[in-house]
């Protein structure tokens, strides 16, 4: 991580969080669109953020990032690559299983339903869809965190501080009236 980075790595994980907010919402979006029903704004919250794709990056990072830099050999081939994309199947199957849960019993709504895959569990979870999302996780560790590592780098820091408290005030503000929302139902 650059020195800038490394002095305020909290500042560096809110804006690691909304970039995978983001770039989650982006590929929930393009799904929709490629099963034919246009324009959707996934999840629970109005702006352009899915907050599950933004916790299971950081979960990733902290998680992974330490087994990402070491070579393990299995009969002289780096096996690290393997052994990272596999636990990445199962911290995202967690993650979603357990969002999945949890936004049900909180809203008594389900946001997604994977009955319909073969290899389901309680349409909670599928390993179709857990495959796809450890790819984009081995992408996200990969080729994202470094691009957004550098660029981070390259930020002023107090322009990092306002940019992560500017990011953690609307996502509160969005979750809060959403939450009102759902009160008053």
């Amino acid at each position: 991580m650059e020195e800038k980075t490394k002095k305020n790595k909290w500042y560096f994980y809110v804006i690691c969080f909304f970039v995978y907010c983001f770039l989650g919402w982006l590929y929930e979006v393009a799904w929709e669109f490629k099963i034919g029903n246009g324009f959707v704004n996934r999840g629970f919250l109005h702006g352009c953020y899915l907050p599950i794709y933004g916790f299971g990056g950081l979960i990733l990072i902290f998680s992974l990032q330490k087994l990402m830099k070491k070579k393990l050999k299995l009969a002289k081939i780096n096996f690290t690559p393997i052994l990272v994309f596999l636990l990445i199947l199962i911290v995202v199957s967690t993650v979603e299983f357990i969002a999945s849960w949890g936004m049900e019993m909180l809203f008594h709504k389900r946001w997604w339903d994977y009955s319909y895959d073969k290899f389901n569990l309680n349409g909670r979870i599928s390993l179709r869809n857990s495959s796809l999302l450890a790819i984009c996780g081995m992408i996200a560790l990969y080729l994202i965190l470094p691009i957004v590592e550098k660029l981070v780098s390259k930020i002023n820091i107090k322009f990092q501080k306002i940019l992560a408290t500017s990011i953690i005030v609307i996502m509160s503000i969005d979750f809060i009236s959403v939450m009102i929302g759902y009160m008053i139902k």
